[in-house]
């Protein structure tokens, strides 16, 4: 029974890439209801509560039904038309997969009784196909005015709703829930720009560090690695939240901008809660560093090294 289970565990890693290199998009759907199928038998082996599993059942419902409004509309999309109304409801499905506002009801009761591997499985490996499907269908909505406006709103409202999901949680899990849907709208403004790859994978590594801190009880990573998350200098997420900034800066959107900036900050506060805590069960100096610490810091050091490296290389360019 052990091996079936890690077999699982190693599918769930290995479909997004097979979805990835992928040409044929029903072909990266049905690894995508693959991965729900064995997220599905995970959550059942690991949770034996009655009412746990009645909200399991609940998720998996809202899943299934978003997979196939994706299936229909993604079949008269890509062999029939490109009708507003079938681009819309692809839309609409992708947002019920992701959690991302008016469809993030789901996102954070599932996630408290779930365990370490479970989380990053939810959080980061779940989302990949979908994000590959949100970021097709932005391109083929980018030349469409009227839908380019409702992404951006989606983004900036799923970010104001993770934002203070945030604070009135004193649960990790449930931080780590408000967390992940303040950073889906950070998904999509970096879809919008082409840089949806670049910020997800920083996001993955860092709550892969802070999660592995949580299994190891190493209090240090633990703080570290959610400041990192909180997106405050030096860390990685930073660099990857001031490339979508900048890009409103070229724009001249600066309402957009302050907007961003003050919902960074609200979302700050609770990230900033969270960490004191741990600040405050440190019971050693802070150059009594652990492997892991040591790890996330040279992760964030060199994505920190990449940026500047290629920004003075622009700046040299233009000058």
């Amino acid at each position: 029974m052990k091996i079936f289970f890690y077999m699982n565990y190693l599918m769930m890693f290995f479909l997004p890439v097979l979805s990835l290199s992928s040409s044929d998009w029903i072909l990266s759907w049905f690894y995508m209801e693959i991965m729900l199928m064995f997220f599905y038998s995970f959550f059942f082996k690991i949770n034996q509560d009655i009412l746990t599993n009645f909200s399991s059942m609940k998720y998996f419902i809202i899943q299934g039904m978003a997979s196939l409004f994706l299936l229909v509309s993604g079949l008269m999309i890509f062999y029939h038309n490109m009708s507003t109304l079938m681009i819309l409801i692809f839309f609409i499905s992708l947002l019920i997969k992701l959690g991302v506002f008016p469809f993030h009801f789901w996102v954070v009761p599932i996630l408290k009784n779930l365990n370490i591997i479970m989380l990053f499985l939810l959080l980061f490996i779940m989302k990949i196909i979908p994000l590959s499907f949100m970021n097709i269908i932005f391109f083929e909505i980018s030349n469409n005015s009227i839908m380019t406006v409702f992404f951006l709103f989606f983004s900036f409202c799923t970010m104001f709703i993770g934002s203070f999901m945030g604070n009135n949680f004193s649960s990790m899990n449930l931080m780590l829930g408000s967390s992940s849907i303040n950073h889906s709208g950070w998904f999509l403004l970096s879809i919008s720009m082409g840089l949806l790859w670049m910020y997800f994978f920083i996001y993955g590594l860092t709550l892969l560090f802070f999660l592995f801190s949580i299994y190891s009880m190493e209090n240090l990573g633990i703080f570290l690695s959610l400041i990192g998350l909180s997106g405050l200098p030096p860390f990685a997420v930073f660099f990857a939240k001031l490339k979508v900034i900048m890009f409103f800066i070229l724009n001249k959107y600066f309402l957009l901008i302050v907007l961003l900036i003050i919902l960074s900050v609200i979302s700050l506060k609770f990230y900033l809660k969270f960490s004191f805590f741990y600040y405050l069960k440190l019971k050693k100096y802070f150059f009594s560093f652990s492997y892991i610490s040591l790890l996330f810091f040279l992760f964030n050091s060199i994505v920190m090294f990449i940026y500047l490296f290629f920004y003075s290389l622009i700046k040299k360019h233009q000058i």
